[in-house]
């Protein structure tokens, strides 16, 4: 082993340092020299054939093949399909704190941006965009986009992209939160437009094409090209129904789900068939992560359809109304009312349509127009196809009788009143009741055409606490007897034994609606 031993006041280097600055010397010497004379690719020396392999015959399409079917389609809908770009303000100091999961690693660090904007510039604002996609569907201009793109935009602020790159104000037509729909304007020569289809006619396991500019300017912006992204997949399964949404969360039913990949910033684009027609709007997904996975859903075109004949119309989105308060029927409810299945009639409306066919609390309906009816959602959906004016037949139960009742939807009330609950006393119930008075109908907010006694005490861990009866809730029937004032409800009572199971209807909070509770023993 060599080894340096320096003496005092010996200022040479010792050998060891000597070696590596001239090997580290060496080695940047060759690398300069390698900027100017690049070193030979080792890896092609001695190659002896050609260095790839390529094909320079054209490859035809048979336009009638499923590739050329899905091309043409594409090539059909793609110049009206639209991105639609928004604005609006943002004031940080008002911001409200949202609900997030445990452990999120960016928690604090949110937490201390929005600290610093509101100790520092109370006052501060900044402008949020947003983007989406669309469809132009008429020659006019006229374009279908969801709600949920232009939801409290800035109105000046909304810009929509052509594919060939022209870039137009649009002005907000009309507006549909309920159904998620918007119709928005523009003005512009020689328009390309869609094919609308029949969304009725979807199948499960047909083909589907997705259309839209997801993550808008992030793929588009920077060499100015607006051709809309195709995703190709099938009809998953039809009438599906979800609650989406962050901010604000939204009950989206009779969706059309795709497997096409739907992406942030495809909401508001088609969805269209191997013929290129549209059968929905892109309008949500179900991800965990935010991107997708292959469960997409789409409005059905023709509730969009229904919505363009009601402005035309009416000149507004109106739609159809027949006055009940609906309830899902449990097993328990099933086995009172005798009924398999069906939707029960919690309450009817006063000087609705409902009120004037003759339908009444307790009925259980199983069918709209012949359609079977399991659900409130599905009993609402089917309601909500029916016409302004047009009546519809409903199959309902009544007391173990089948009976058919016409019923004349008018147009829905722009705000519906709730209808207010009342309630009950009984020991084997656990409650406390009394008649009506000015005081009672003041205090719990009580309507004086209402009728029924009104709960003012509920026992802890009694039937009625169980069920979740309160103070105020005031309870109209009692075995589907009629409850108007005290001596109704004792005498209905008095035909209760303890343990047996009582069927009420009752008023709750601002919901009328029917429980089972056993009596105590």
């Amino acid at each position: 082993m060599l080894k340096y031993t320096s003496k005092a006041g010996d200022s040479r280097l010792p050998f060891f340092v000597w070696i590596v600055l001239l090997g580290t010397l060496v080695a940047v010497g060759t690398g300069l020299m390698s900027l100017v004379y690049p070193l030979p690719a080792i890896g092609l020396k001695g190659l002896k054939g050609p260095l790839y392999q390529e094909n320079v015959e054209l490859h035809s399409i048979d336009p009638d093949s499923l590739q050329g079917r899905i091309i043409k389609a594409v090539e059909m809908v793609s110049p009206a399909v639209v991105s639609v770009s928004t604005e609006k303000v943002v004031d940080l100091s008002g911001f409200r704190e949202r609900e997030r999961s445990s452990g999120d690693p960016f928690e604090e660090f949110e937490d201390f941006f929005k600290r610093f904007f509101k100790e520092r510039f109370p006052e501060r604002e900044f402008k949020q965009k947003g983007l989406g996609s669309g469809m132009i569907i008429n020659k006019d201009g006229f374009i279908l986009t969801n709600e949920h793109v232009i939801h409290e935009v800035d109105k000046d602020k909304i810009r929509v992209t052509l594919s060939d790159g022209r870039n137009l104000k649009a002005e907000i037509v009309e507006t549909d939160k309920e159904s998620d729909i918007a119709v928005l304007k523009i003005e512009g020569n020689n328009l390309p437009v869609v094919t609308l289809g029949d969304s009725h006619r979807v199948k499960v396991g047909q083909w589907a094409i997705a259309l839209g500019n997801p993550y808008g300017y992030a793929l588009s912006q920077l060499n100015k090209k607006y051709d809309p992204t195709v995703t190709v997949g099938v009809i998953s399964a039809t009438g599906r129904a979800i609650q989406a949404g962050r901010k604000e969360i939204r009950t989206y039913s009779d969706l059309i789900q795709t497997d096409a990949s739907i992406n942030p910033g495809n909401s508001g684009g088609p969805l269209v068939n191997i013929w290129g027609e549209v059968i929905g709007i892109n309008a949500a997904i179900l991800s965990p992560s935010g991107g997708s996975i292959g469960i997409g859903f789409a409005i059905p075109i023709n509730k969009a359809k229904r919505i363009l004949e009601s402005i035309v119309k009416y000149g507004k989105v109106a739609w159809p109304w027949i006055g009940i308060y609906m309830q899902e029927l449990t097993p328990e409810l099933s086995q009172k009312f005798g009924v398999e299945k069906g939707v029960l009639v919690a309450d009817v409306m006063k000087k609705s349509p409902a009120e004037t066919s003759g339908i009444q609390a307790g009925d259980v309906v199983e069918k709209v127009n012949g359609k079977e009816v399991s659900s409130p959602l599905e009993l609402k959906n089917e309601v909500l196809k029916a016409e302004i004016g047009k009546p519809i037949t409903l199959t309902l139960i009544r007391q173990g009788k089948k009976m058919e009742i016409t019923i004349t939807p008018t147009e829905r009330p722009e705000e519906i009143s709730p209808v207010k609950e009342e309630a009950v006393e009984e020991k084997l119930l656990g409650i406390a009741v009394r008649d009506l008075t000015a005081d009672l109908r003041q205090k719990y907010d009580i309507k004086e055409d209402e009728e029924g006694v009104v709960i003012t005490e509920v026992k802890e861990n009694s039937p009625a606490a169980r069920v979740g009866l309160s103070p105020g809730d005031m309870i109209k029937e009692v075995n589907q007897h009629p409850i108007k004032d005290l001596d109704n409800f004792k005498a209905a009572m008095q035909k209760v034994e303890p343990g047996d199971v009582v069927l009420l209807r009752v008023r709750h909070g601002v919901w009328t609606m029917f429980v089972t509770l056993p009596t105590q023993r």
